[in-house]
């Protein structure tokens, strides 16, 4: 586009005979620009679709990663339950980056053998648990950095609320449980 714009410019340099010809294959550049800019749009507008319509696929290549990078054993589940079209993006972004988060301190702080994390649909609830056999900590001695901030940020954006148990020598476990719809929603006319 910057490459045409000063070809545009320059068209005041030349003589009125080129102008046109000129200016007819600057419009064509621009088009062909233009084709190529909705197709790229095009394109982010449905791989983002796709990452959100796919929450699961992308959590397991987050965790794939964790395994991949760290020498402590990760066991995932996932109740079978959860309607995750139902989901809000709010939400799963939220949750996707709590448990970035969470993974981020098992790795930096924890010396854990084993994590756990686990997706559980309660009545009107999603309850996403990560439990570690690390060092853990005393809650009411450590100050709150900026994770477990980060994290009880992101639960109460989802109108969640956040329990950390841990104590030295005993592990952590962080339980985030948000509200959610999980029944379909009927309009009047869908009756």
């Amino acid at each position: 586009m910057f490459g045409v714009r000063i070809s545009l410019d320059s068209l005041d340099k030349v003589d009125e005979a080129q102008v046109t010809a000129k200016k007819k294959k600057y419009l064509t550049e621009l088009k062909h620009i233009e084709e190529d800019i909705r197709e790229i749009s095009h394109d982010l507008n449905r791989e983002k679709s796709e990452l959100i319509n796919n929450f699961v696929a992308i959590l397991m290549k987050l965790f794939e990663n964790q395994r991949n990078t760290y020498d402590s054993k990760l066991i995932t589940t996932f109740d079978s339950h959860i309607k995750w079209d139902l989901v809000s993006n709010a939400v799963k972004i939220n949750l996707y980056r709590i448990i970035q988060e969470a993974l981020q301190n098992c790795n930096k702080y924890a010396d854990a053998e084993k994590i756990v994390v686990e997706f559980k649909s309660e009545i009107n609830h999603l309850v996403l648990s990560i439990a570690d056999d690390g060092k853990g900590f005393n809650t009411k001695k450590a100050k709150n950095g900026i994770g477990l901030h980060n994290i009880q940020y992101r639960a109460t954006e989802c109108k969640g609320i956040v329990t950390i148990k841990s104590a030295k020598g005993e592990g952590t476990l962080l339980v985030v449980k948000v509200p959610i719809d999980q029944k379909i929603n009927l309009h009047n006319n869908d009756i």
